[in-house]
């Protein structure tokens, strides 16, 4: 029978409690994230359910961390484990269950980010930033399978690991590979931060919401301080009495899975706090007219056309040559699919394409002979 150790320490209760926590939290912002799609009538893409199976992870990992408590005795001093519960071998539970804890933090983390990337994709329909998100892909799943494999292999043979009596086991430096996983974490995060900003500060559109924009892609910061702290927390382990020394480390990982999924999902939660909805039209912002910005961000000077219109030609002001327009019946292909635009950032779907051609304004002479 599985012995369940009491809760007497701030930290046990507080690894218990965070754990309730940060699995319900991530399992309503994606579950209300799953309603934001269903408002706006789009189906759900391989972005949801990447991050439909980090949540899955990250809950699963605050499960273990909740049983490293009451099973494997987090909190408690190792050599109180033994005289006090009976328990010979202390740390043997605990450190089965970290292979666990390493194993799904990394798997949590590198779905969610991958999630983020493929939605910056469908988002930013831009060849440098694809190719930087492509980039960004092959160095998340290195990192993840650094991290997991260095659970494994970290100790030969693998029992070794929370079996310190087998003759002949090794181990290399448990700290080094946990620092390193977690500044290569940290890097990921900021990268992930950096990509989308010079896009979003070069919008056409007004400061004010370029920098409203900025600033709601920027909360991924909280994910980087939380792992900065994590690394810091780590630097305070003693192995020889792991138990008693780890609470905060075990307490910090579970929160950045936790953190990162639900700031993954805020970004697009927008359709569920306003807007007016249609299966044709998914979005309706009180956003300034297009002819508005339109004048407010072009060089040149266009009189109004309108879609409606029955007018063939573009007629700028003061330019001396006209433009001609024609409506193109092949669909505009680009980077990404254009229609969760509308979704994800509030911004204007496309649904022609115009090819515009520039003509001489006909001279005095051409125009008398036309009209004889």
């Amino acid at each position: 029978m599985t012995f369940i150790f009491p809760l007497e320490t701030h930290d046990q209760r507080a690894i218990v409690i965070c754990g309730i926590v940060f699995g319900l939290l991530p399992t309503i912002i994606v579950f209300l994230r799953i309603l934001a799609r269903r408002k706006t009538h789009r189906a759900l893409d391989t972005s949801d359910y990447l991050i439909i199976t980090s949540c899955f992870f990250t809950v699963v990992y605050q499960g273990v961390a909740v049983s490293s408590v009451l099973v494997g005795g987090v909190g408690i001093h190792v050599q109180d484990i033994k005289d006090r519960f009976g328990i010979e071998d202390g740390a043997t539970l605990f450190l089965k269950h970290l292979i666990a804890i390493q194993v799904l933090w990394a798997l949590s983390l590198s779905l969610c980010r991958i999630s983020i990337i493929h939605l910056f994709s469908k988002i930013f329909l831009v060849q440098s930033f694809i190719v930087i998100a492509r980039a960004t892909y092959v160095l998340v799943i290195l990192w993840a399978l650094a991290a997991i494999f260095s659970a494994f292999l970290l100790c030969q043979p693998f029992a070794f690991s929370w079996d310190r009596s087998i003759e002949g086991g090794t181990c290399g430096n448990a700290m080094i590979s946990w620092i390193t996983t977690g500044v290569l974490s940290m890097v990921s995060d900021l990268i992930l931060l950096v990509m989308p900003m010079p896009y979003l500060l070069g919008l056409e559109v007004s400061w004010r919401k370029r920098l409203l924009l900025a600033a709601t892609f920027s909360i991924g910061i909280l994910t980087c301080v939380v792992s900065i702290v994590r690394i810091d927390m780590m630097t305070m382990i003693d192995f020889d009495d792991v138990t008693f020394t780890i609470p905060h480390t075990v307490l910090f990982s579970a929160l950045e899975p936790c953190i990162a999924v639900t700031l993954s999902c805020i970004i697009i939660l927008r359709p569920l706090f306003g807007g007016r909805y249609s299966p044709d039209h998914p979005t309706a912002y009180n956003n300034p007219s297009v002819d508005a910005l339109a004048r407010k961000n072009s060089n040149r000077r266009f009189k109004q056309l309108n879609d409606d219109s029955s007018e063939t030609r573009l007629r700028p002001e003061d330019v001396g040559y006209r433009a001609s327009i024609a409506k193109s019946p092949e669909p505009f292909k680009g980077f990404g699919n254009m229609g969760d635009i509308a979704l994800e950032m509030g911004s204007i779907s496309i649904k022609h394409e115009w090819t515009v051609k520039e003509e001489r304004r006909p001279t005095s002479s051409t125009t008398q002979k036309a009209k004889s």
